[in-house]
């Protein structure tokens, strides 16, 4: 799995930043091992422009004159973009600065994913495709068809590609073979509502199935865990006797072997969650159920094999060691006004997490050593799997490109230019 993370400075619904983090979470393949900075490029947008510059500052490149986009993703030697979050139409362009301007890959599209220099995208007919990157559009074999474009889910994992399909008219989470091969692998009835809510795990793919999806205005006891072989495509229901309340469950999140829910939440006058009222809880992968914390969680991440850094009810962070299915430990990382926590792997290990606030931008070693990399003037920050360090936007340097190691050391400018956005950081 190659995942990134964007964060920006100011406040966001739950909601909101469970599309943040998933846009571009499950970009599929294996697990990303490290590459020097040198070896990676960041993509950013300036007053229109595209750039690409090397993870080092040593090369900088405009990609695009006239930009306009959003969730950018990389294939083969080309970027794939949408011009705004509700547009359809999927478009590309090199990413060496040969186009003046983005072609039109395909349209009436519902969602799009990557994996080892491909594309794949489903459209609004439940038709999935898939086409080498550097291809013509022409050149796009359908995989698959009969998805459920009420619930559109497309993530490529490991050769399979999942999505909701309509099985006799009910939904259903599936998988079928990356290059259309083989029959339709039916994993459980119901679906998977968001990548927020798939884990791909070093030995399972772990899925929190709603299988009463149509229920939007209650929240129901609905939700099951399951486990996915990689190899065979068979699925476990974890729970399936003791399903989870939905609110519960969307109101958390993934650690290492667990999902953690937040048992007896309510949501306020304005249907968003209160996280003042319910504790949270954690699911095992072997079905067993533990008190993670006394308070409600915002966010969790994991960290190491054994750890989970969490945001709690009053914005504080705290590192949980789980050991014989209860916690072991409990360590206060004395951090406050705290918005989010995201991991970084390293060859498929959680050796680091990230944590912004109002404060200031953290990071966390498996150590527990919390070190600040920055304060205040961050306005952005942007890290992928595999790649050293974070990328920031310095407000109080013009809005320029900057990168810093985890250890706090290194902090130089990346950019002559102010940036609107960090869009992408990809290993070379």
């Amino acid at each position: 799995m190659n995942k990134w993370f964007t964060g920006m400075q100011r406040t966001i619904s739950t909601f909101l930043l469970f599309t943040l983090i998933t846009a571009a979470m499950l970009g599929g393949g294996t697990a990303a091992h490290a590459a020097s900075l040198s070896q990676s490029t960041v993509y950013y947008d300036s007053d229109g422009v595209l750039y690409k510059v090397s993870g080092d500052g040593s090369s900088t490149t405009e990609v695009l004159l006239d930009f306009q986009g959003v969730d950018l993703v990389a294939a083969g030697s080309h970027l794939y973009y949408t011009s705004s979050e509700t547009s359809t139409t999927l478009l590309r362009v090199p990413n060496d600065g040969s186009r003046d301007t983005a072609e039109t890959f395909a349209t009436n599209i519902l969602r799009y994913d990557t994996d080892n220099g491909f594309i794949y995208y489903m459209d609004a007919k439940g038709s999935i495709y898939r086409a080498n990157g550097d291809g013509a559009p022409s050149s796009v074999k359908k995989i698959a068809d009969k998805a459920d474009t009420d619930f559109p889910l497309l993530a490529v994992i490991n050769g399979r590609v999942y999505y909701n399909s309509l099985v006799n008219g009910n939904t259903w989470i599936v998988s079928k073979a990356t290059n259309g091969s083989g029959a339709v692998q039916r994993i459980a009835a119901g679906a998977v509502e968001s990548t927020y809510f798939m884990n791909p795990a070093k030995n399972a793919l772990q899925l929190m199935v709603n299988t009463n999806p149509y229920e939007t205005y209650y929240s129901t006891n609905a939700v099951v865990m399951y486990k996915v072989n990689y190899s065979t495509g068979k699925a476990t229901a974890v729970n399936p006797k003791a399903k989870l309340d939905v609110n519960a469950v969307y109101s958390g999140g993934w650690s290492n072997s667990f999902y953690v829910y937040n048992k007896g939440i309510s949501l306020d006058s304005n249907k968003d969650y209160n996280y003042a009222t319910g504790k949270a809880f954690a699911l095992t992968t072997s079905g067993k159920t533990l008190q993670l914390h006394s308070k409600s969680i915002r966010e969790i991440s994991a960290l190491g094999t054994d750890k989970a850094v969490i945001i709690d009810a009053d914005k504080k962070a705290y590192a949980k060691t789980v050991s014989g299915n209860k916690v072991s430990k409990t360590a206060n990382l004395n951090l406050s006004n705290v918005n989010y926590v995201s991991n970084q792997l390293t060859n498929g290990t959680a050796t680091l997490v990230y944590i912004s606030s109002n404060n200031g931008l953290y990071s966390v070693s498996s150590a527990l050593k919390v070190t600040k990399l920055v304060g205040d003037e961050w306005d952005s920050f942007h890290f992928r799997d595999g790649v050293p360090g974070m990328f920031y936007v310095n407000a109080n340097d013009l809005y320029r490109l900057y990168h810093i190691q985890a250890n706090g050391t290194g902090n130089h400018v990346l950019s002559d230019v102010f940036l609107d956005d960090i869009l992408l950081v990809t290993p070379n």
